[in-house]
Order: C-alpha cells, then structure tokens, then sequence
C-alpha cells in the first residue's frame, strides 16, 4: 500500500506550494513589523518588544496582530504540507511542530500584549519553532546546509541564554529579532533543501 509521502510527493504542486509558503511566511513577517513599526514611530528596538506594536498603547495595532495571525496561518499550512511531504520519521514530526508553531503565532495575535495567555503562547511559539528545526535540521544532516540548521537551532537557546547571564539582551525586540532570524534561516533553508530534492 502507497503510503502518504509517496502520495504527496507524485502531487506536482507540492513542492512548488512548499518554497512559496516558505518564502512568504518569513518576508511577510517582515512586512507586517515594517509597517506597524511605521506607524508607531515612537518604537525603539533597542528597548521596546516587537509585541508593543500590538498592544493596547499602540497605533492601530490591529495590523501587527492580524498580521501575524495571517503569518501563523500561512507557516500551519507550509509545515502541514512539508510533514506530507516528508518521508522519515524526523522530517514528519519536525514539519508537524512547525505547523504548531504556525497555530501559536496565531494565537500570539489573537492574545496580544496585555493579555493574560500572551507570554506563555510566545515563549511556547519560539519552543516549538526550534523544535521543529532541530528535528528538519536533523533528517537533511546528511547535507552541508541541513547540518547548519541542526547546529545552529541546537544552539538557539543556549547561546540566548549565555548572552542574557553575561552581557544581556538590549531589549526583548532585540532577542526576539535573534531568535526570528534563527527560524527565518532555518525555513529558508529547508525549503531550498526540499524544492531541490529528486524525491
């Protein structure tokens, strides 16, 4: 019997539905901090949280929350289609937690700053988002660029944590930035990996 991965991957769309999705989710990002950072000119990455543009003292701060509601969206399905498209075991669980680490982007929007739920579905999206790239970074280790996002999502945190006991993070943007970038590179990366693939 066919199973799943097999399905998928006869789908010729699939792999072009991939590196779109994960193109768009991290450039999207991007955009929507861009723009709420526009109209909030008062914001100051070296002291502010990037979850400030979203918070009640915020100019329109419907954008930065729906905004990521519409990433987190966009990032659910790419790790839903990567985990059918997968074949072993580590890809599969890896795309399925970066798909749960889409629905906590969502809900980072849906309970923005000032809400009680914010913190704990914050700190779990960056978890499990380095989770995720752990175990992708871990099925590609057999090529140059999958060993790096496995090195460097393994290091995720305890280099976070270094530099907050030593030095210290500026503000909390400017390690959100740190660990943003971390999972825009290890997305990247992953999606290069996969629309290159013969499978």
């Amino acid at each position: 019997m066919e199973d799943l991965s097999d399905t998928c991957r006869k789908k010729p769309f699939l792999k072009k539905a991939i590196a779109g999705l994960g193109v768009a989710s991290p450039l999207l990002a991007w955009i929507v901090i861009g723009i709420a950072w526009k109209m909030n000119p008062w914001f100051n990455v070296l002291e502010d949280a990037y979850s400030d543009l979203g918070g009640q003292h915020a100019t329109d701060p419907w954008i930065y929350n729906y905004g990521l509601v519409t990433v987190g969206v966009l990032m659910a399905f790419y790790g839903a289609l990567l985990a059918c498209w997968a074949r072993g075991k580590l890809g599969v669980i890896g795309a399925s937690y970066l798909a749960l680490a889409g629905v906590f982007l969502v809900l980072i929007g849906v309970f923005h700053e000032g809400t009680r739920p914010h913190t704990f579905v914050s700190i779990w999206f960056f978890i499990q988002a380095d989770i995720a790239l752990i175990l992708l970074g871990g099925e590609f280790r057999d090529k140059p660029l999958g060993l790096t996002v496995l090195l460097s999502s393994l290091l995720a945190f305890p280099v976070a944590i270094v530099v907050g006991a030593t030095v210290g993070w500026p503000s909390t943007a400017v390690l959100e930035t740190y660990g943003i970038l971390l999972i825009d590179y290890g997305v990247l990366a992953i999606t290069h990996l996969v629309y290159r693939s013969t499978g």
